[in-house]
């Protein structure tokens, strides 16, 4: 399974884009640091920040897309929607789902997770190969517990970005509720603590983490990462 961190700016801006002081990071440029496999846990999609995620979408009408896998393929690549998949009278139907770059703009492989509100069968057949490939899912969760939410199964498939594909859906019912998410957002950002004062250095260096590494924080705004009696500046 596909699980990396990102790095999302160059070299050169990781050097020019150090600051001090708090302000508002939106749009704001940061490097991570070395490419480094994210722990086990960041595969799993019960009890995580991405399955309250999912579940929002599930609980939010706005959110939600009626589709007809029954009588053709209909994409629901879009994503934060919940997509209500009318199949046949057998519990079958099909649709098609296109996966985007999420880890990095240069990402080939994406794993993404479909959540679902019945103990469904997913395959995934890729239809930009000749001959096409058919993928069965890496991971099968069943029992999600999430509140009141509906989606208590997940199955995760490692997808190449921009193919198109076709998933065949069995279900015990004609019809299921499907939320896909991509497992890079299961991630937090956290940020260097140096000198154990609960606020990370300002420069512009950060590690993608399913829980905090050691040594690490999710608050930045310490402008002298060696002194524990300076921070939030």
């Amino acid at each position: 399974m596909k699980l990396t961190q990102r790095p999302l700016c160059s070299a050169f801006l990781g050097l020019v884009l150090a600051a001090c002081g708090p302000m508002d990071d939106t749009g704001q440029d940061f490097t991570s640091e070395q490419e480094q496999p994210l722990e086990a846990t960041c595969a799993s999609v019960d009890n995580t920040a991405m399955t309250t995620h999912a579940c929002a979408h599930a609980s939010n009408p706005g959110d939600n897309v009626n589709v007809n896998g029954a009588t053709g393929a209909p994409d629901i690549s879009t994503q934060h929607k919940h997509y209500t998949v009318t199949l046949s009278g057998s519990g079958t139907g099909k649709v098609t789902y296109i996966p985007v770059a999420r880890a990095s703009a240069g990402s080939t492989v994406e794993s993404v997770a479909f959540y679902a509100t019945q103990n469904v069968t997913i395959t995934a057949v890729d239809k930009s190969v000749t001959p096409n490939v058919t993928l069965t899912a890496l991971v099968s969760t069943n029992g999600i517990t999430e509140g009141t939410c509906t989606l208590h199964h997940a199955r995760v498939f490692d997808l190449t970005v921009g193919h198109t594909y076709e998933l065949n859906i069995t279900a015990p019912t004609t019809s299921v509720g499907i939320v896909p998410e991509y497992l890079f957002d299961n991630r937090g950002r956290y940020y260097r603590d140096a000198d154990g004062d609960g606020y990370g250095a300002n420069s512009p260096l950060y590690r993608f983490a399913c829980e905090a590494p050691a040594g690490y924080v999710t608050q930045r705004f310490d402008c002298d990462d060696t002194n524990p009696a300076i921070f939030n500046c």
